[in-house]
């Protein structure tokens, strides 16, 4: 088959959605079908050219286009650029690609509805409106009920997620989960010489960017209960975003300063590093904004225990008490308890690790997901 990808964002850009999207063309490449990546190039990246061949013979073409607070908007991106293709993918929210496509074009339209559109409480530390919210978040889930009885078909990642969604609600998406291409974490495993007994004792570890809606005031505010019965515990954040300053700042009035260790863009190596040396993995967010988390996977594939928040997706990823532990969302104590309870038992905490690289190998690897996802595709061909 030849597929269309088409994505807001997609690399350099990092995030979720454009590694899901880069992840699951690589596997279909890997299943023989043609694909190519159609973004809008913003934020503009150094070395990210206008139309090359990545990973795995995908071609990407990024569009001209203006990012307006997260809503990158192309006004050269035409229906006819679809002309030889079999399938179209869009990936949303933002729905540009979707509303360019549903009900316009010959080719069945998949959907994958990564997340709500959803406003954090904060940006850049200060508090937003209720009333901004609400009506920013019902007027676009609104707008998205209108578009999605126009496709074909829709993914959802989760249940738990697709369930509890204002718009999802109202259809009957497939639920595909998200994988990871765990061989290439044992790879760079095997190269820098990781092992079990890498593993540091009192290590915390959270990845992601550094927004609101992933909560980490709430690991940081759950700091010094920790320290009380662990005084030796390090937590590293790594990531990159507006909140960084707020979140210095916090940490400075907590006078933790020396308990945590930042970390920027990193490379591959030191991620999987981190993963696997780490005690846990501590994912706190705090809203629909966190559809899945695939850190979680990151991390199960490291053999390395999850903290969760209990927030609909990210509560579906782990076996919960066998793989990691849950926690009620913009909850520092609960977080702080979950954390000691990890830290006073390092034979569950490792076994809990064992299991989640059992669910990595058998539920959440690509090779699996890939074919479910080629299996919609197919039966959409097929009518």
């Amino acid at each position: 088959m030849k597929i269309a990808m088409l994505t807001p964002y997609f690399y350099p850009h990092t995030g979720g959605t454009e590694k899901y999207v880069k992840d699951l063309s690589i596997q279909l490449t890997k299943f023989g079908h043609e694909i190519t990546v159609f973004s809008c190039n913003v934020p503009k990246k150094a070395g990210a050219k206008a139309e090359e061949t990545i990973e795995g013979g995908i071609k990407v073409r990024r569009l001209p286009a203006v990012d307006i607070v997260y809503l990158p908007v192309t006004m050269v991106f035409d229906k006819k650029m679809l002309a030889g293709f079999d399938i179209a993918h869009a990936h949303c929210p933002p729905f540009g690609f979707v509303r360019s496509l549903a009900g316009k074009i010959n080719i069945p339209l998949v959907v994958t509805y990564h997340c709500d559109t959803t406003m954090s409480e904060k940006f850049f530390g200060l508090p937003m409106p209720k009333f901004v919210i609400d009506s920013v978040e019902n007027s676009t889930n609104g707008y998205a009920k209108t578009l999605l009885p126009k496709v074909n078909a829709i993914i959802s990642t989760s249940q738990t997620y697709a369930s509890t969604s204002p718009v999802l609600k109202n259809f009957k998406p497939n639920i595909v989960p998200i994988g990871v291409h765990y061989e290439q974490f044992d790879a760079v495993m095997k190269k820098i010489g990781i092992s079990e007994e890498s593993r540091r004792p009192n290590q915390v570890l959270f990845l992601g960017r550094l927004a609101a809606n992933k909560g980490v005031d709430y690991l940081i505010k759950a700091v010094p209960k920790v320290l009380e019965k662990f005084p030796d515990t390090h937590f590293i954040i790594t990531g990159e975003g507006e909140e960084k300053a707020p979140l210095m700042k916090l940490i400075r009035k907590l006078k933790v300063e020396k308990y945590i260790s930042f970390y920027g863009k990193i490379s591959l190596e030191i991620l999987v590093h981190l993963y696997a040396t780490s005690t846990m993995f501590v994912l706190p967010s705090i809203n629909r904004l966190e559809a899945f988390g695939i850190v979680q996977l990151e991390a199960m594939a490291c053999s390395t225990p999850v903290i969760c928040t209990d927030i609909p997706g990210p509560n579906s990823v782990m076996e919960v008490g066998k793989s990691g532990l849950l926690v009620p969302p913009r909850n520092s104590g609960a977080l702080a308890d979950a954390i000691i309870e990890l830290l006073s038992n390092p034979e569950k905490a490792r076994a809990m690790g064992r299991r989640g690289r059992e669910l990595i190998e058998t539920k959440y690897n690509w090779a699996a997901i890939g074919r479910q996802v080629e299996g919609i595709y197919k039966g959409l061909l097929s009518k």
